[in-house]
């Protein structure tokens, strides 16, 4: 597995891609290009990264239950490797080994 350590979730992202035109860029209300109203898609990515924080914080307090909860949320919000791996993750220390099995295997070799 390798190991990006410019993927850090626990802090906001800094450009957004549009999702009307595909323009990546810095964070900003509107797209600079086609000026569609971006808020929701900041408010979105914000609440997926407070949900993953909130994971790894229950995970550190020993609360498996809650953090696999928390996962499921983030990953409902951002569905991605990052999800995926810390639902793996949260389900094995949960003792759900199928599920943890099943999700690492979805996972991608290189991350």
């Amino acid at each position: 597995m390798t190991l990006h350590p410019t993927m850090d979730s626990s802090q906001p992202t800094t450009t957004v891609r549009c999702p009307t035109c595909r323009l990546t860029q810095e964070w900003s209300d509107t797209c600079r290009r086609c000026k569609s109203d971006l808020r929701l898609l900041y408010e979105a990515a914000e609440s997926a990264r407070r949900t993953r924080l909130r994971c790894l914080k229950a995970l550190r307090a020993g609360h498996r239950r809650e953090a696999f909860r928390l996962a499921g949320h983030y990953h409902w919000l951002r569905p991605n490797a990052d999800s995926r791996r810390l639902m793996a993750l949260t389900a094995f220390l949960c003792g759900d080994w199928a599920n943890a099995v099943a999700l690492a295997h979805e996972l991608p070799e290189d991350g």
